[in-house]
């Protein structure tokens, strides 16, 4: 168990832990109001019976029955009040009157303190009371370190300014600040050992809780990909064995096999990205682990404009707008050309071959702003929230019935982000859409 004696728990789960302890003190505190006062009826009651005034000094007796009174009407008022608190459904609300637990302490510390001045009229050593106050609230409550020494330091003032009324006895008067230093040692260590124990249960319970959470993200995962893969795979694999079905059932001309050889080698290709896209969305990544070059921006995006191009095959020209002054930032440059195709890609299949692609760059805000640019049909307002969401339902067909498997934008996303960027959208529907990457100038 890690001890927490000078220092809290840890910044992660501070926050959430003090709204725990708060929760847990008004709880708690409720109960020890409730008990003392109790407590106190009950021997407000004996009294009755047992001649506690035949058997004390008038002043000790008068002493008692002030500090009896005070500890019923303080402990019923302090009880219902919490109780009242304790009943709110929100724990912010329960969060804003935890003072009302802190003050309680402070009041019943206090009563064991008078009790324990009234008994010290004699020159015994009787700190049995302040050591039972004390000790009841360090086991019982979980304080923070300031609300520790602010509990300790008013004991100790109270205890100094008003032991020497009560105390004549000047031979045990050095006795009883000893064991009154003693029992402040103790109940500091005994209530860190107990917000330690608390802290370290805490830590395991949210440790447990996010392994949970982990794990349902997982099998979440899991289904998911295994669905992509039952439902998207599928069609490839359909057409790559109808494909064959033909050239072993039916004669067919030179023409005819370069066209299913085009057919197979297509749909193998649409496997292909299947797979990798699954794969790339389930990897972990760490944006620590990343490696970037410092390079020219201009230059790389002329040449993923041309690669772009080469590659597809699609027989339509990209537009490029491109700063006069040249423009440098440290990327990965294999995770953002990714970014790029992907998003060239999504161009290509909702706009229509009279349509207009623009690759564009530009200053913005401290940093660079790559934009892909379209005049296609555009996306519909209601698609656009969960559009970079994991296998969003956002998907949709391309114009030639592309298909789509709703990872490529939530795989753009992660890899922007890695870089300390953003991507945006803004679209209009038959007018085009426009997505923007903001990206620093020097990511290191």
């Amino acid at each position: 168990m890690k001890l927490y004696l000078f220092s809290p728990i840890e910044k992660k789960y501070r926050e959430e832990f003090n709204q725990h302890t708060r929760q847990q003190n008004i709880k708690v505190t409720a109960y020890i109001a409730l008990i003392v006062a109790i407590a106190a009826i009950c021997i407000r009651v004996a009294s009755w019976i047992i001649p506690y005034q035949e058997m004390l000094l008038p002043q000790r007796y008068t002493e008692y029955v002030v500090i009896n009174n005070c500890m019923i009407s303080i402990s019923v008022l302090f009880a219902c009040l919490l109780f009242i608190i304790k009943k709110k459904p929100q724990p912010k609300q329960q969060n804003r009157y935890h003072f009302v637990s802190i003050l309680y302490t402070l009041l019943f510390t206090g009563s064991c303190m008078s009790l324990t001045f009234v008994a010290q009229h004699n020159p015994k050593n009787t700190m049995t009371m302040l050591l039972l106050g004390l000790l009841t609230v360090g086991v019982l409550l979980i304080f923070s370190i300031r609300n520790l020494l602010l509990v300790a330091g008013l004991s100790i003032v109270t205890f100094v300014l008003f032991f020497g009324i009560f105390q004549v006895s000047e031979d045990t008067r050095a006795l009883n600040y000893v064991a009154f230093w003693l029992i402040i040692a103790c109940f500091m260590v005994v209530s860190r050992l107990i917000y330690s124990y608390h802290a370290n249960y805490f830590i395991k319970l949210k440790t447990i809780e996010d392994k949970n959470e982990e794990i349902q993200r997982t099998n979440k995962l899991k289904n998911e990909i295994l669905a992509i893969v039952a439902h998207d795979l599928r069609n490839p694999i359909a057409g790559i064995r109808s494909v064959t079905h033909l050239m072993q059932e039916y004669p067919y001309t030179p023409e005819q096999e370069d066209k299913y050889l085009f057919w197979i080698k297509d749909a193998c290709e649409t496997a292909d990205q299947i797979i990798e896209e699954l794969l790339l969305a389930a990897k972990q990544r760490e944006s620590a682990l990343l490696q970037t070059d410092y390079i020219s921006l201009n230059e790389w995006l002329q040449e993923v404009r041309d690669n772009w191009l080469q590659q597809s095959g699609f027989n339509r020209a990209i537009l490029l707008e491109l700063p006069p002054e040249e423009l440098k930032a440290r990327i990965h440059t294999g995770k953002m050309q990714r970014v790029v195709d992907n998003l060239l890609h999504n161009a290509a299949k909702f706009t229509p071959i009279e349509g207009d692609i623009t690759i564009g760059m530009r200053r913005h805000r401290g940093g660079v702003r790559i934009s892909i640019a379209d005049t296609g049909i555009g996306i519909p307002e209601a698609l656009i929230p969960n559009l970079f969401d994991q296998f969003t339902s956002s998907s949709r067909k391309g114009l030639n019935e592309e298909p789509s498997n709703g990872l490529g934008l939530h795989i753009c996303k992660q890899l922007v982000h890695e870089h300390g960027g953003r991507i945006y959208v803004h679209s209009q529907e038959n007018k085009g859409t426009i997505f923007s990457i903001d990206l620093p100038f020097t990511l290191f």
